[in-house]
Order: structure tokens, then C-alpha cells, then sequence
């Protein structure tokens, strides 16, 4: 689970997200998440131009649906952000993503079933990256497969 301040942020209304005209960076690496990556204390970390492959919905500790994934990125230079997830779409659910600051507070989600999200980084910072189901994970519901990828935009 979130800490208490990011599982506030995701009750939140989600916020407008406008959509890139220009990037200048593909994918450079491709890899698969590390369980458990399921707070901001335990995620992984992430490069702005890489990809990553995780899976959500499947039972991890007996009991358990893993229902986030974080993800920490540090800002090694500021610039803009464009985030893409693709997975599974379904009727009643798919995939959120949101970028909170190095204190938890939310700063921008994508719209409701929108797979892309735009965000501002500031060098030297850090930030997370939290995928999650929404509206929400059901014990024995949907399993999501999916693959985020980012690049730097002009």
C-alpha cells in the first residue's frame, strides 16, 4: 500500500493533461519491476527514456492484491515528461498513473482511461511514479499486464 499521503492523493479528482507535440527520446532500456514495489519507501527506480514491464492484480503476499506500483525517478536536469502506459483495458476498470513529489503530495494523474500524462521536473528533485487500477482492484478481478515508457519533451 501508499503511505497515508499518497493514498489521500489518489481519492483526489483527477487533472487535465495536455498531449505532446515533440519528444526527443526513445525508450534506452527495457526491464521488468521488482516485488515489492508497492510504496514509496520500497519502489523502484526509474529513468526518464526507459521502460518498464509490471504486472498488477495478481495476489502477492496470500491474501493480498497487489493493486500500485511506485516508481522513483530523480530529475537530473528539468524538462518535461511524457509518460505512456499500454495495458489492458477493461469495461470497469484500467490503468492510472499519478506523479507525486519527494513528500508524497500529488502533482498531476492522468485523466480517467487517458494512458498518457505530462509532467514538469525540476532538476535535482525526486518524484514518484505510481501506476494503479482504477477505480479499483477487486480480490480475483482483472489481472493487468503493462508496459510504461517516458521520454524528455521540447
Amino acid at each position: 500500500m501508499l503511505s497515508t499521503s499518497a493514498g489521500a492523493a489518489f481519492a483526489e479528482d483527477a487533472d487535465s493533461v495536455p498531449v505532446a507535440k515533440e519528444s526527443t527520446l526513445t525508450s534506452a532500456l527495457e526491464y521488468h519491476e521488482q516485488e515489492p514495489n508497492d510504496s514509496f519507501e520500497q519502489a523502484n527506480y526509474y529513468f526518464i527514456g526507459d521502460a518498464v514491464i509490471g504486472r498488477l492484480g495478481v495476489e502477492g503476499v496470500p491474501g493480498v492484491w497487489e493493486a500500485y506500483d511506485v516508481y522513483k525517478i530523480k530529475a537530473f536536469e528539468s524538462q518535461k515528461a511524457h509518460f505512456t502506459i499500454q495495458g489492458d483495458r477493461y469495461s470497469d476498470s484500467w490503468l492510472q498513473m499519478t506523479v507525486y513529489d519527494n513528500t508524497g503530495s500529488k502533482l498531476k494523474r492522468s485523466r480517467d482511461g487517458q494512458y498518457s500524462l505530462d509532467a514538469e521536473l525540476e532538476k535535482g528533485k525526486e518524484y514518484y511514479l505510481a501506476v494503479e487500477v482504477f477505480p479499483g482492484l477487486q480480490p480475483g478481478g482483472h489481472i493487468f499486464d503493462y508496459k510504461v515508457s517516458s521520454e524528455a519533451v521540447r
